[in-house]
């Protein structure tokens, strides 16, 4: 292979390449006041590999509440079609499993041991009291009441499973920008006049 074609193809998996798959994922999200979009976190996630998988928070000052959706359609965005899974509120006590962490005066939340079969999910998660429409919409719709604000991680393992666990891959909803491709295309126009210089010179 060519310097110029090592080039394009290593641009090419830099801009192109997915993500690779792993036993856990996580992602943390701040939480804002109810009314507003930051008002709920939601970790995009794809199945790889079928199993066994624990999903639970770590939200050190909030009360989550957690929900599992599946993506039926595949259009990466949470319908009213799209069927929920699991949800859960307290269950990830501390001391109930060592990855249990307290939430402020309260506890996170875990959806444990959840057969997943390959394909993408949406892990939505806000502070009590949290509804499946409020999750299904993007934003906690208490307005006029405290809500408590702050990071929270959302987790997804199957590294407790063994055999029996999957894989899983963040799923990005950033599209490629123009200038990933104007920079493709800026490699092969520097490759062209190269190879044109080098043909020149052993003419």
């Amino acid at each position: 292979m060519t310097k110029f074609a090592s080039l394009i193809a290593a641009a090419s998996l830099a801009l192109f390449g997915g993500p690779a798959a792993a036993s856990t994922l996580s992602a943390t999200h701040t939480l804002t006041q109810a009314g507003t979009v930051g008002s709920v976190s939601t970790l995009q996630f794809q199945v790889t590999q079928a199993g066994l998988f624990d999903i639970y928070t770590d939200g050190p000052t909030i009360d989550p509440v957690l929900y599992l959706i599946a993506d039926r359609d595949g259009n990466g965005a949470i319908d009213a079609s799209d069927p929920l899974i699991a949800s859960n509120d307290d269950s990830c006590r501390v001391g109930f499993r060592s990855f249990c962490n307290q939430a402020g005066a309260w506890h996170n939340s875990l959806i444990e041991a959840q057969s997943l079969s390959l394909g993408t999910y949406f892990a939505v998660v806000s502070d009590y009291s949290f509804s499946v429409s409020e999750a299904r919409s993007g934003i906690n719709g208490r307005l006029g009441e405290t809500q408590l604000v702050g990071d929270v991680t959302t987790f997804v393992t199957s590294a407790r499973y063994g055999a029996r666990g999957g894989t899983v891959a963040p799923v990005s909803a950033v599209p490629l920008p123009a200038s990933g491709f104007m920079m493709l295309g800026a490699f092969a126009m520097l490759g062209a006049g190269a190879a044109s210089r080098r043909r020149k010179r052993s003419a």
